[in-house]
């Protein structure tokens, strides 16, 4: 009786011990996919990508570009790649936001910043020379594969974030390409999470003044009124940050504003409305945090800025890597910090005056309103803020643009163009997650062209404003 109870207890045993061995053996294989790198997995990714969107293009919208046959791409070499005349949001929103769709199918297989780069970039030349009927764009190619990685890598990381609490709509919002990378792998990408400071959305009121000096002479403007919203997001905090790790620190800024127009422009539409959609961000590619007293905290790396401003008066972006410095002095209760950013535009743009405002009738075929640049960038930041009290922001983004000849389209010229765009707020705390704000956002420009008369744009506009944190 007893050697029968032995032999049932040790079965058992044995049974259980199989058990957590079989669980700890499915644990560590998950660990290890969870790890591993699936470098054809991400590109079957980027051609799905791809060809989901050109599919929609084709058969749904029945683009013309779209309807590629094979005389089109039968000899890729011989196609001339130039500048297009696209849609600025198209150019400078859009194929960012597709590089980093492809750049998504790359880290959701495990791949790093580098090798999603590179996936990146030939999804974006198979998507100029495959699946358009177009002349291969020199722009697309830098935004769609650099503006990929930056814009890719940010909603990769804040996808996680989300997907840490779980918020997964949001998360998949975020990174749409889980869709077809959580079902192949059989789980959800793997990274750090618990990373954001400051995640907040605001709802704004306001209105704005401008006036141009030109060679068609003055012109005043009033845009009398306009709603908007903006979202917020600071990933790890910028000050006494030391990592090897791209974008383990970043800030994100999207907004986007509507209202009555100034009933000036070169469309019945620029006259009627007034829009307004920015993107301001950098993040750091590499720093270190240099010991300058037990109270100071220290960022020294590089960076790199990527902006955008489409608004009704002004157009204006960048893609620059740069050096940054950023310090911060804590007291007992409150902080002061400053940042300094200098970067090197690989590609910006600005808009032309002569024919945004209507002053050029424009050529029969389709023709940009911008010019494509290269020049420097400088950001200077202050800030301070109580604790429970007060918080004050003070940021000015300085361009110096080149436009270049070999970008040059007809009733265009070249020249150089000199960018400040100031943006200064005060709020105040209402309640432990909404502060009430107003801010004061300030813009200048001189472009001084080669051929044609110097222009000076001015634009100020005031807003009033509600912040909700979420953290």
């Amino acid at each position: 009786m007893k050697f029968k109870r032995f032999v049932i207890a040790f079965a058992a045993a044995v049974m259980m011990m199989s058990t957590v061995s079989a669980q700890e053996f499915s644990s560590e294989v998950v660990k290890q996919d969870c790890e591993k790198k699936h470098y054809v997995i991400g590109a079957v990714g980027v051609f799905a990508v791809n060809t989901i969107i050109g599919g929609w293009n084709r058969f749904v919208s029945n683009a013309p570009w779209a309807q590629v046959g094979w005389e089109d791409i039968r000899r890729p070499w011989e196609r001339k790649i130039k500048f297009d005349c696209d849609w600025y949001w198209t150019n400078f929103v859009l194929h960012p936001y597709q590089g980093g769709l492809y750049y998504l199918a790359a880290r959701n297989a495990n791949l790093n910043l580098v090798e999603s780069l590179l996936y990146a970039t030939a999804g974006s030349w198979m998507w100029e020379f495959f699946y358009e009927t177009n002349s291969p764009s020199t722009n697309d190619l830098v935004y769609t594969s650099i503006g990929g990685m930056v814009t890719g890598e940010m909603l990769y990381r804040l996808s996680l974030e989300a997907q840490a609490k779980d918020h997964t709509v949001i998360s998949f919002m975020g990174n749409p390409v889980r869709l077809y990378s959580d079902f192949v792998q059989g789980h959800a990408p793997k990274g750090p999470s618990g990373n954001i400071v400051d995640s907040s959305f605001k709802t704004l009121v306001g209105m704005s003044l401008a006036s141009s000096n030109s060679g068609d002479g003055k012109l005043n403007e009033v845009f009398p009124v306009s709603i908007g919203v903006e979202y917020r997001a600071i990933y790890a905090d910028p000050y006494g940050h030391d990592s090897n790790d791209p974008y383990s620190q970043f800030y994100f800024e999207f907004g986007a504003a509507g209202g009555k127009g100034s009933g000036e422009g070169s469309s019945d539409t620029e006259k009627k409305i007034m829009y307004d959609v920015h993107i301001f961000s950098d993040g750091m590619l590499f720093s270190r945090a240099p010991d300058f007293g037990e109270n100071v905290d220290t960022t020294f790396g590089l960076c790199m800025e990527y902006d955008f401003c489409w608004n009704s008066f002004m157009e204006f972006s960048s893609l620059a890597p740069g050096v940054a410095f950023k310090q911060r002095f804590n007291g007992q209760n409150s902080w002061k910090a400053y940042q300094l950013r200098l970067s090197g535009v690989i590609m910006g743009t600005s808009d032309y005056y002569y024919l945004r405002r209507g002053s050029i009738v424009k050529s029969e075929y389709l023709v940009r309103d911008y010019g494509y640049t290269t020049g420097a960038e400088l950001v200077a930041k202050l800030a301070a803020a109580k604790k429970g009290g007060i918080e004050f922001d003070w940021t000015v983004h300085g361009y110096a643009y080149w436009k270049y000849p070999s970008q040059k389209q007809t009733d265009d010229d070249t020249g150089w163009e000199f960018i400040a765009f100031s943006d200064i707020s005060l709020e105040m705390p209402v309640g432990k997650t909404v502060n009430l704000g107003i801010a004061d956002e300030f813009y200048f420009k001189k472009s001084v062209y080669d051929n044609v008369p110097s222009v000076r744009s001015l634009n100020n506009a005031i807003n009033v404003y509600a912040r909700f944190k979420f953290m």
